[in-house]
This record gives structure tokens, C-alpha cells and sequence, in this order.
């Protein structure tokens, strides 16, 4: 007997349509558990680092204490051989140095010490001298090594904290680094320019110096709300793309093809919130390379990025249609670097060349 009313051809189709929308969340899944493991497998590696470290700072502790034994050992014997030199060559009783004592009322003098001997023991003095020396220049040097050790081994652990602290989920429920749909939610606002303030908070890897009197001047138009949700879609699309970039690097991988850029980011992605159409990477010839069109394109960036603190941002992601204003996004990607995306501008369309 069927369970569809309908007869059998309803029940096919609602097992291939429910076949149809299980299939992303199982792919959904399987993305989740992949990443959490490469989370996992992240940490092992800095623990196992850190334990490296920690046990070749100990080999130099080791290596300079018996630097510093062998040198008092050696600065033992140049003290003394050094007495032996002075009390071979010191006017005074002899009687120490196996010789007959000399008798000043008699008017004998005091008897010479043997040439070769003292010879031999000056020679004795300056090998301990210089053995001492060698010694103290390896204790340096093992000391500057393990030095060198415990600051490679503590920027090891600060770069292990700071990757696990950008690349922590997001919120409670699980979200992994990488993944722009829940974050897209946190971004909405009522205003564009609120849009863009919750990304400067929400997004770690962004940093917006956009004017936001530019995303003011479109409050006014009819299709601002759809605008703020594309917005706010894009933002949480680049803030993905660069921590999808970061994880890839902290395990020692190289960032791949798929992440070569934004565009190519999106089309990797099985259900992107940002459609690879929207983003252009570079534009024709007046905005890239005349005057006007550079000037149009230079906005702000931090002097740690670049230390005129501007830069020319052609990358930008459509926002709007073709129909003006048509918004635009032009950001500055710096992934391959400093790891953040700058968000340079948000407002009208710039000058084009068939802008009069």
C-alpha cells in the first residue's frame, strides 16, 4: 500500500525531494567534522613544538653548566700554576721550591731559579689561560643558543594562541572557523553604516577604515534593505575566506588554488552566501592605471599594512545591479601577509571611463 494519499508518484517524489535537502547537511557535516579535526590535529603540533623546545632548552642548561664546571676547573688550575711562577720567581726563601735557603748574614745570595723550569710553567699559565678562555666563549655561546631557544619556543606558543584564538568558533553553537552563514546573521543591521560597525566588532580578520557617511548617502533609497543584507553576506563571506586562509597556513599547508583569492574562495564553496559573479578582481584600464580613476580608488589602510597608509583598491564586490547608484565594496585583500582584509569603501559607484 502506498503512504502517499497521492498514490506512489507522490511518494517518489517526496523521498528524492527529501534525498534533495539532506544531501547539503550531510555535506555540511562532513565539512564540520573535517575541520574540527584539523583544529585538533593543529594543536597537537604546537604541544609537540612547545615540547621540543622545552626539552632543547634543557639540553642547553645542561650543556652550560658543565661549560661553567669545566671553566673553574680551568681557572683553578691557571690560579695554580700562576702561584708556582710567582713563588719560582720571587726573591725569598727557597726552601718551598726545593732549594737551600740563602743566609743574608753570610752575604750568600738567594739561588736563581731554573730557566727551564720557569719556562715550562709560564707555558702550563698560558694554555690554562687560554683553555679557560675557550671555555668561557662555548659557555657564551651555548648561553645565547638557549636563549635563542626559549624565545623561538615562546613565539611558538604566542603564534599558537593567537591562530587558536582567531580561528575559535564564533558562537555556542559549534560554528567552525571558515564557515560565513551564521556569521552573516550577527552582521545584519538596520542601517548600512550598522552593517559595517558590526563587521569592525563581529570580524577580527577585517579591518574597515570605510567612511560611513559614503554608506549613509544610500539609507535613503528603496533598495537599501536588500543592500544591507548583501552587506552584510559579503563581510561575513570575506572574514571566512580569511580565516579559511589562516587555518590553512597554520597547519603548515599551502593555501591551495581554492584559496588563491575571493572569487576563487566562492567558487570552491558547495553553497557560497556570496556568488563568485559579484566579485571582480581587477577593472579596465582608467581605473587601474589613469589618474583619476587611481586617485578615485586610494582610501585608507593601516601604516602596519602599508606605511603611506593608503592604497589603491580595485578588488571590489558588487552590491547593487548595474542601475545607479549600484554600491560597491573595494577592499584590499592582504591574506598572503598580515592575514586581514581591509574594507577600504562602501558607498555609490565610483568614476568609470564612461563616467562623464
Amino acid at each position: 500500500m502506498p503512504r502517499s494519499p497521492f498514490g506512489p508518484a507522490a511518494e517518489q517524489r517526496c523521498d528524492v525531494t527529501a534525498h534533495a535537502e539532506l544531501m547539503p547537511l550531510g555535506r555540511r557535516g562532513a565539512e564540520l567534522s573535517k575541520t574540527l579535526a584539523e583544529k585538533d590535529r593543529l594543536a597537537e603540533k604546537y604541544k609537540e613544538e612547545a615540547a621540543r623546545y622545552r626539552k632543547e632548552a634543557a639540553r642547553n642548561r645542561d650543556l652550560a653548566e658543565r661549560e661553567r664546571t669545566a671553566r673553574r676547573a680551568a681557572e683553578a688550575r691557571a690560579k695554580s700554576c700562576a702561584e708556582s711562577a710567582d713563588r719560582h720567581t720571587a726573591p725569598g726563601p727557597a726552601r718551598e721550591m726545593g732549594h737551600p735557603a740563602a743566609d743574608p748574614e753570610r752575604g750568600e745570595p738567594a739561588p736563581r731559579p731554573d730557566p727551564a723550569e720557569t719556562d715550562e710553567l709560564r707555558a702550563r699559565l698560558d694554555a690554562a689561560e687560554r683553555e679557560r678562555d675557550g671555555i668561557a666563549e662555548l659557555l657564551r655561546t651555548a648561553e645565547e643558543e638557549r636563549d635563542a631557544a626559549l624565545r623561538a619556543r615562546d613565539a611558538a606558543l604566542r603564534a599558537r594562541d593567537s591562530t587558536m584564538a582567531r580561528l575559535r568558533p564564533r558562537r555556542s553553537d559549534g560554528t567552525p572557523p571558515g564557515e560565513s552563514g551564521s556569521l552573516q546573521g550577527e552582521l545584519e543591521a538596520p542601517t548600512l553604516r550598522g552593517v559595517l560597525e558590526r563587521a569592525g566588532r563581529h570580524c577580527s580578520l577585517l579591518v574597515v577604515t570605510a567612511d560611513p557617511d559614503a554608506a549613509e548617502r544610500l539609507e535613503h533609497h528603496r533598495k537599501a534593505p536588500h543592500w544591507r543584507r548583501r552587506l552584510a553576506a559579503a563581510l561575513a563571506t570575506l572574514h571566512a575566506y580569511a580565516e579559511a586562509k589562516s587555518l590553512a597556513r597554520a597547519h603548515g599547508r599551502g593555501a591551495g588554488p581554492g584559496l588563491a583569492n575571493l572569487k576563487a574562495y566562492c567558487d570552491s564553496r558547495s553553497f557560497p552566501t556570496l556568488s563568485p559573479a559579484k566579485v571582480i578582481l581587477s577593472e579596465g584600464k582608467f581605473a587601474s592605471s589613469s589618474p583619476r580613476g587611481k586617485a578615485d580608488r586610494k582610501f585608507r589602510v593601516p601604516v602596519e599594512i602599508i606605511p603611506s597608509g593608503y592604497a589603491v583598491m580595485v578588488e571590489h564586490i558588487r552590491i547593487g545591479d548595474g542601475a545607479p547608484p549600484a554600491p560597491r565594496l573595494h577592499y584590499l585583500d592582504d591574506t598572503d601577509r598580515s592575514g586581514l582584509v581591509v574594507i577600504g569603501f562602501f558607498g555609490e559607484h565610483l568614476t568609470n571611463a564612461s563616467t562623464n
